[in-house]
């Protein structure tokens, strides 16, 4: 039933009759629709090619011009591709023509390294994470690494050595703390960790961005801390966007509570809600925040949903270790879907030239340009 509703939409957004409602209407299908099934690129095409066989079909439709249509009304995936080629019956073809077509894009470059996360001990020895099994020790403690997660265990001494674990571009990590909390630690992030939690608090600092599902323990707060910024919580979900290079930290809470701290000013949030805080612009209050959208990252997802053209720039060139170049007036469009960060960079930057951004990549430079 799901398939047929989703054709018939996916039909009037290609004819260009689709109403606001049925757009929206589209897109929550497909949620449901990507949660239950998996697209396989080497069998129907990455979501580039498919993406330009339904521009040609939507052109011959309708008459808009290939490069005025603006896949952003479309989601940006596979699935979203698949249903709307069936409606306007394309589909058939496309398998046909799969195996012995050109390639649209004309090279491939390298997706990002995935060069291993960095554990930097106290002692001074750096290992590279990999999912071998193996313990190490420091002192009277041990840190456990077992398929790629990270546990610290504490025998007994007090929490004097701070460890660093660094995640490079191209790389996310998963670790738990002595206390059992867990932290999802996105790419080109670090975070700084005791051995273990002696004292009242259990502090840790934080570069970059993670997820935290923090252990409950109603005596020992567990508190986060990112430049002048902290966010105090007892047991909770939470994530934390605390990027150099972005304007603002944002704290958006899942589930418990926190409380966050820049200054001398502080708030208190429930879940659902989400603290953006500017040093020079104090906490900003937003009481009904997109937590899928903001836990994307932790799913393998860059998300795009309501995000402005410089925000998507900068993830995509975070996770490829790229220094972002602008020329020119860049449009700053609004865009809605998500795109895997497991697609090839040629791929990722082909959606988005499809919506109006382009970009060319040149060495270790992401140069964004005027059409």
């Amino acid at each position: 039933m799901i398939h047929e509703e989703l054709a018939s939409l996916a039909e009037k957004i290609a004819l260009g009759t689709a109403t606001d409602t049925d757009i929206n209407r589209y897109h929550k299908l497909l949620d449901t629709l990507e949660n239950d099934e998996q697209w396989n690129d080497e069998q129907m095409g990455t979501p580039a090619e498919i993406n330009a066989i339904l521009k040609e079909r939507i052109y011959k439709n309708t008459g808009i011009a290939r490069r005025k249509v603006k896949m952003r009304i479309l989601r940006i995936s596979a699935a979203a591709t698949v249903a709307a080629l069936m409606a306007v019956g394309t589909m058939t073809w496309w398998q046909h023509q799969k195996s012995n077509s050109t390639k649209i894009l004309a090279g491939k470059s390298t997706p990002a390294q995935n060069e291993k996360a960095v554990l930097k001990l106290a002692d001074g020895r750096e290992i590279e994470l990999n999912d071998d099994n193996s313990t190490l020790t420091q002192g009277n403690d041990s840190i456990h690494l077992s398929g790629g997660l990270v546990v610290s265990q504490n025998n007994g001494e007090a929490d004097n050595q701070i460890n660093e674990l660094v995640t490079p571009a191209g790389s996310q990590f998963l670790m738990v703390l002595q206390d059992g909390t867990k932290v999802w630690l996105n790419t080109g992030s670090k975070l700084r960790f005791p051995n273990s939690f002696h004292h009242q608090e259990r502090v840790v600092e934080l570069t970059g961005e993670a997820y935290f599902e923090v252990a409950q323990h109603a005596e020992k707060p567990f508190v986060v801390h990112s430049g002048d910024k902290a966010i105090r919580v007892l047991g909770t979900s939470f994530n934390v966007n605390a990027y150099t290079d972005e304007p603002q930290t944002n704290v958006t809470l899942l589930d418990g509570a926190v409380k966050v701290y820049q200054q001398h000013d502080s708030l208190l949030l429930k879940p659902g809600q989400q603290a953006k805080m500017a040093t020079d612009k104090g906490i900003e209050f937003i009481p009904h925040a997109d937590t899928e959208h903001v836990i994307a990252w932790k799913n393998g997802y860059f998300s795009l949903n309501g995000e402005s053209t410089p925000v998507i720039i900068r993830q995509i060139a975070r996770w490829h270790n790229l220094e972002v170049v602008y020329t020119g007036d860049i449009p700053d469009l609004k865009f809605a879907g998500n795109i895997k960060k497991s697609y090839e960079l040629d791929d990722v930057l082909a959606i988005l030239t499809e919506s109006g951004i382009h970009t060319k990549v040149d060495k270790n430079k992401l140069i964004v340009y005027p059409e």
